[in-house]
């Protein structure tokens, strides 16, 4: 089960003398794994509102295969995060269509087997957001 935080007066940052400022953005990173072989998408967790996903990072743990690749996104656009990252080994994707848009609700995310499949493992991934009011 995901739990998320909401600031419904936004958060304030420390910087300047005079107090905190509430224009700093925070950053979140979801993370989870699941099965390189998988047709269908598994959930790997959900994307709070307000949240600007702006990168995905692959750990590897895809095994077997001819240079493994996984899709990353949402029920709707299943690579609209991460389009062939690789599955066995440390990539980073940072152009997939989804990417710098904030969304406007709570949206699960979802990993799936790419053009070329590993044969077993887990595949490790990280989504990295930065959180703005909406």
């Amino acid at each position: 089960m995901v739990t998320t935080t909401k600031y419904p007066k936004g958060l304030s940052i420390g910087g300047r003398k005079g107090g905190s400022t509430s224009i700093a953005g925070v950053m979140g990173v979801l993370r989870g794994s699941f099965d390189p072989t998988s047709a269908s998408q598994i959930e790997i967790g959900t994307l709070p509102a307000g949240a600007v996903p702006i990168m995905v990072a692959s750990y590897g743990g895809g095994t077997g295969g001819s240079s493994p690749t996984v899709d990353v996104g949402t029920s709707g656009d299943d690579d609209g995060y991460a389009n062939e990252l690789d599955a066995d080994g440390a990539a980073l994707a940072n152009g997939g269509a989804l990417l710098n848009v904030q969304i406007t609700a709570d949206t699960a995310v979802y990993g799936k087997v790419g053009g070329s499949a590993a044969t077993g493992g887990a595949t490790a991934v990280a989504i990295f957001y930065v959180m703005e009011d909406l």
